[in-house]
């Protein structure tokens, strides 16, 4: 795949040729609703803006809320509450226009923000996220969560991180580090 990339994307030290490689969702820490995408205004080692390939994502999970966060920015939660935190003289995906209405700019012209993604019918709607407010008014939970099989595909072909964690109906959590098993007591 070869690709002209900018300077400072992830892809720009690959020179030449872009890995091919796409997304696939994962759970996370579990601390919000939905799906988020850091770095969203940056092209990427396959030589594709993360927003773009986010957006093919989120219309293969089309029940949960995407979090697009750009590169200069940031969402900080404190209980129910949240607030997006940028560098303002760094570039970002957010330009308004002439009406003063904010739109994603692809080539990075405008300041760091936070996009809130949601897919309605065939069509993704996007909408920029607030500077404060309430995350129940921003997020909601998925009616559903398709888990996709490739994770443990990827697991198993990771040298990098062999530690897997399996909850028993014991309440323990085994975890396996290598070829060493350790067991951890959890409170329930």
């Amino acid at each position: 795949m070869e690709s002209n990339l900018k300077d400072g994307d992830e892809s720009s030290s690959l020179g030449e040729k872009a890995k091919d490689w796409e997304y696939i969702r994962v759970n996370g820490l579990g601390f919000l609703p939905g799906m988020v995408c850091p770095h969203y205004d940056k092209v990427q080692s396959n030589g594709l803006l993360r927003a773009d390939d986010f957006d093919d994502l989120l219309q293969k999970h089309d029940t949960e809320i995407g979090i697009g966060i750009d590169h200069w920015a940031a969402l900080e939660v404190h209980g129910d509450r949240f607030r997006v935190m940028s560098l303002p003289e760094k570039e970002g995906s957010v330009l308004k226009d002439e009406n003063n209405k904010p739109y994603f700019s692809s080539d990075r012209k405008g300041t760091p923000g936070i996009w809130i993604k949601e897919v309605k019918g065939n069509e993704i709607r996007a909408k920029l996220c607030p500077q404060e407010g309430s995350i129940q008014d921003l997020l909601r939970a998925p009616s559903s969560i398709v888990e996709d099989y490739r994770v443990g595909i990827c697991r198993d072909l990771n040298p990098l991180a062999p530690i897997r964690i399996k909850r028993t109906k014991r309440t323990r959590i085994d975890t396996e580090v290598g070829r060493s098993q350790l067991t951890y007591a959890i409170k329930t």
